[in-house]
């Protein structure tokens, strides 16, 4: 009961935000805190909580930005289309990666992921007829919320554009802590912890990686239809092994295989810039630093230690 109050109040000051704070830097960093909870939710699932190591995340978050993009320019269709269609697009790009995790595992399926990730940057720049190259992709604003031809409101103002992207990480969460909760979710610790086992049990351990997969993928290709709808042009810059990196530090540092650690490493590693000041640009040497510290000293991540710790001193009571 009062973890759910308190999650209610974060909400509640999550949403009204933009109005206790003024100035659109600090929505605009909140928008990018929410995109990356969004991206380490989901890498957490097949990361953290089915033990299948992947640095991909940053290719399904730009090839949820084009498939935006480039159906807006071609087919001349909006949001509310783009975000089903991103969705299963990714979901099927990681059906296709995770072919290969029926085989791989550790490093050799994390040398697979960046290998993906490489291609897809790649295909980006060189495909430049269809994706446009190095000059991009321009994409229109989410504008009118309209039922039956009757207008609510328009989503196109910084403020707008927050609350939305804050509704989807709600629901995206959500739906994380319903799958991790689930008997499939159950499946995915199993493999994680002792695939050889899962499988002498019973279980089906191919199902329940590609499932993964799938589900880590849908999760960026959301993030990358938000993101490119609010900042109105994509660039393949924008979607290099960079973003990746960033997201599997923050769900080490926070701790994977907890549903609230990749959260707090989202939080941690985005304020980190801010706090560096005139050393913000050596912020990947930073991040580097910071994840060979927490591999090395909290193996288990922020979230992971708090729990023994909770756990050690109910024991001792």
């Amino acid at each position: 009961m009062k973890k759910n109050l308190c999650y209610a109040v974060l909400l509640a000051l999550l949403a009204l935000a933009p109005v206790l704070v003024s100035g659109s830097y600090f929505v605009s960093l909140l928008i990018l805190v929410l995109v990356y909870v969004i991206l380490a939710t989901g890498l957490n699932l097949v990361s953290g909580y089915c033990g299948q190591f992947s640095f991909a995340q940053g290719a399904f978050f730009g090839i949820g930005a084009y498939t935006a993009g480039i159906m807006a320019r071609d087919l001349h269709t909006g949001f509310w289309v783009h975000l089903p269609a991103g969705i299963i697009v990714t979901g099927l790009c990681g059906l296709l990666l995770g072919i290969p995790a029926l085989r791989l595992k550790g490093h050799f399926l994390a040398i697979v992921t960046i290998a993906f990730q490489t291609i897809v940057y790649l295909g980006m720049v060189q495909w430049a007829s269809f994706t446009g190259g190095q000059n991009g992709l321009a994409v229109p604003p989410v504008g009118k919320v309209a039922l039956f031809g009757h207008t609510f409101f328009t989503i196109e103002s910084l403020n707008s554009n927050y609350w939305l992207i804050l509704l989807a990480t709600v629901i995206l969460v959500f739906i994380a802590a319903r799958l991790v909760g689930s008997r499939l979710g159950r499946e995915w610790v199993a493999v994680r912890d002792d695939e050889v086992l899962a499988s002498a049990v019973g279980l089906n351990t191919t199902r329940a990686k590609l499932t993964a997969f799938v589900a880590s993928a849908a999760f960026a290709g959301a993030a990358g239809v938000l993101m490119a709808h609010y900042m109105g042009n994509i660039t393949p810059d924008d979607y290099t092994i960079w973003i990746s990196c960033t997201v599997v530090a923050m769900m080490i540092v926070g701790g994977r295989g907890t549903f609230v650690g990749p959260i707090l490493g989202v939080v941690l590693l985005s304020l980190l810039p801010e706090m560096l000041g005139d050393f913000a640009r050596y912020r990947m040497l930073f991040f580097g630093i910071l994840l060979v510290l927490a591999m090395a000293l909290l193996p288990e991540g922020i979230a992971g230690r708090m729990g023994k710790r909770r756990e050690a001193k109910e024991a001792q009571a």
